[in-house]
């Protein structure tokens, strides 16, 4: 185990009995709903909705299900939190729609402001920002949504193709990985076909580390992990992601040299994202020369008990209620102006 010296945020008495929460996620239950199986397509995740769900009524908190974006733009009556776990719909960008709506709604929800949750979205300007700030990444190209093929990559294959844009691995199979030209530009027509940008990268031979970080008045690592996958080269699919295909393995990275200059990799980062309540950064480590390299940071990543925040919470004592409650409280605090003026509307309304 793990040892942090700070204590989590609480919810004050007063936001405790103000918060009215949306809780935004495609399979978000009825209140005493039986607790979901694995989905045959979607797997974890309707079983993930329903942990999240219970998680924050059992801490008091009124919540109320939201399935779906156009139920979202439909409300017939003003949440003053939106707690979305919705992080992607069927058109482009849709990652960035709640934080935006929510703006103009001025309704406080979770995550981060939406030009920050857009730069996380975009894996070629998160590598833009790591290499402003001194932090490796290995070498990469982008090749368009539409128009002619890049060239071949100056950097030798083997190469590894994912989408710019997106999260939880969706695109990533065993044929993201390419070793010859053809190979490549067929994957990367692919890609083309589907109307996505994606990037090309030279593929690292080692091991993911992950780093998740709450955000806080000064931002708290709950640990590092490792993270290995029986698939060639150890990479992770959205499948396995979704625990629909074995062969994944996480273990605490213990404190030392290497824990250390994840710690700080990532916290120069977030000094530089600044607006959060938390998020995930991933590290590739390079097995012959000890070199990290920064993949990309996550926004909206899973809070589940299965997921690598929440098993590094144990790690360092905490269990999910007490993360959870730590990441909306700081989620209310960084929009105090949006909290105040929400509560203070829904409350005004609840005494007519």
């Amino acid at each position: 185990m793990t040892s942090l010296t700070r204590d989590l945020l609480k919810l004050t008495p007063l936001q405790r009995d103000r918060l009215d929460v949306l809780f935004l996620a495609q399979y978000a239950p009825e209140p005493g709903a039986p607790r979901p199986g694995m989905h045959p397509e979607h797997g974890v995740l309707p079983r993930y909705n329903h942990e999240l769900f219970h998680t924050l009524t059992e801490l008091g908190l009124r919540c109320s299900p939201c399935r779906a974006l156009e139920d979202l733009v439909h409300l017939r009556s003003e949440p003053n939190y939106v707690f979305t776990l919705l992080n992607r719909a069927p058109f482009r960008s849709s990652e960035v729609f709640t934080s935006a709506f929510c703006e103009w709604l001025e309704v406080p929800y979770l995550g981060a402001p939406p030009n920050i949750r857009a730069l996380a979205e975009d894996k070629h300007l998160t590598k833009l920002m790591a290499r402003a700030l001194g932090i490796p990444t290995a070498p990469w190209l982008v090749c368009p949504a539409e128009g002619p093929l890049p060239a071949a990559p100056e950097f030798p294959g083997p190469w590894f193709v994912k989408p710019r844009f997106g999260a939880a691995s969706v695109g990533i199979t065993e044929d993201s990985i390419q070793e010859t030209e053809a190979g490549l530009h067929a994957r990367l027509r692919y890609f083309q076909n589907l109307g996505q940008s994606c990037l090309v990268e030279a593929l690292i031979p080692g091991v993911d580390l992950t780093v998740p970080v709450l955000g806080g008045p000064e931002p708290i690592v709950l640990g590092v992990a490792e993270e290995t996958s029986a698939l060639p080269h150890g990479i992770v699919t959205h499948r396995q992601k979704r625990l629909l295909d074995g062969g994944r393995e996480r273990r605490l990275v213990a404190p030392g040299q290497l824990a250390d200059q994840l710690r700080e990799h990532a916290l120069k980062l977030c000094g530089a994202v600044m607006e959060f309540d938390y998020l995930r950064v991933d590290f590739r480590l390079h097995r012959d020369t000890g070199e990290l390299f920064l993949l990309e940071f996550n926004i909206g990543c899973n809070l589940g008990s299965h997921a690598a925040v929440m098993f590094l919470a144990r790690q360092a004592g905490f269990s999910q209620a007490d993360v959870i409650e730590h990441i909306v409280r700081h989620s209310l605090d960084r929009q105090h102006r949006l909290w105040n003026a929400a509560s203070f509307r829904t409350a005004r309304e609840a005494e007519r």
